[in-house]
């Protein structure tokens, strides 16, 4: 009987456990890839209660923070009046980004 007791409470925490690390989905993509950054205890913080008043995972506000921010710097933001547009291509006049 205590055996059953154990073996249940085991797999109760397995469940758990396994849970809590599951990999993330994005959309359409799964987001299986670790990044380790170090931060201050404050930091942390700040982040976590960020991502709760957002009511989503930590993990999730700061993918969506960093991609605003790459996003911010690679891609081109330019107003379409400054573009060139071929039937092949189109080209930001401010950057000179190919944009297609």
């Amino acid at each position: 009987m205590t055996e059953d007791n154990l073996k249940a409470a085991m797999d109760h925490e397995a469940d758990t456990t396994l849970k809590d690390l599951a990999v993330s989905k994005t959309g359409d993509d799964v987001a299986d890839k670790q990044v380790l950054i170090r931060a201050t205890e404050y930091d942390r913080n700040r982040w976590k209660a960020s991502a709760d008043a957002k009511g989503v995972s930590m993990s999730e506000w700061i993918r969506t923070v960093l991609n605003g921010a790459a996003k911010d710097t690679l891609d081109c933001s330019h107003p379409l009046n400054r573009r060139r547009y071929y039937p092949w291509s189109e080209f930001c006049l401010e950057c000179n980004q190919r944009l297609r």
